[in-house]
């Protein structure tokens, strides 16, 4: 069902009215991993899609693989309020462990509602509320904001997202998760850093630093992109 649906998804996308398309490579310093990177963003006359997938690559080859798939449908358009959309995001990947150790990434379904489309001068915002299913656990939740901010007059842009929801890893089974980006546009490149900030969120470890849970973790990358 999940895989279905998310191919349904994509499908979607591919034949939207006004789709978005980027690659990226990004350098994990703290992982010491490379991390390509793809992007889609779709929009048609009842919502819009969004789907990336994520591949690390260390000195062994190839190490994780992650994506992340969600779709939006427009209820209503309430005034100066942006779209309320109805929302039903997937979310899966797969490590080399696990087949020894169990699944370490959650397959993940979540459904709720999305505000988007929320504009402050030239910033855009989104902001989601949504119930949050990983398999074999708990129903849970999660918050989730989104934000573009494009600095007047100049090739720079803050972009990023923030993650709050509940999970089944460790003792404390909230975490959050941040990753703020500051890049620069020249055309259709972009350069970039992106800084993830996280506290209970498993993916922080490090073969070095290991991982604890009530512990923040920041972990840096410099990244390129190139928009389609």
């Amino acid at each position: 069902m999940p895989l279905i649906l998310s191919l349904l998804l994509i499908a979607v996308s591919v034949h939207a009215a006004d789709t978005y398309v980027n690659g990226q490579l990004h350098r994990d310093f703290n992982r010491e991993v490379f991390t390509s990177t793809v992007e889609v963003w779709s929009g048609d006359r009842i919502g819009s899609t969004f789907f990336f997938a994520d591949f690390d690559f260390g000195s062994s080859g190839q190490e994780q693989s992650y994506f992340e798939v969600s779709r939006h449908f427009e209820l209503m358009r309430p005034q100066k309020l942006g779209h309320l959309n109805a929302s039903v995001q997937f979310n899966d990947g797969v490590t080399p462990s696990d087949g020894y150790s169990g699944k370490l990434i959650p397959r993940t379904l979540l459904a709720g509602l999305a505000l988007t489309e929320l504009k402050s001068g030239n910033a855009v915002f989104e902001l989601q509320i949504l119930a949050r299913q990983e398999f074999g656990a708990k129903l849970g939740w999660q918050l989730t904001g989104v934000w573009f901010v494009p600095v007047a007059n100049s090739p720079f842009e803050i972009l990023g997202y923030v993650d709050w929801n509940t999970n089944e890893y460790g003792e404390q089974p909230v975490s959050i998760q941040a990753e703020p980006q500051f890049q620069v546009r020249r055309g259709h490149v972009v350069f970039g850093s992106e800084i993830e900030i996280s506290r209970n969120f498993a993916g922080a470890y490090t073969d070095d630093g290991g991982y604890e849970t009530g512990k923040w973790y920041v972990h840096p990358t410099l990244y390129l992109r190139y928009d389609l």
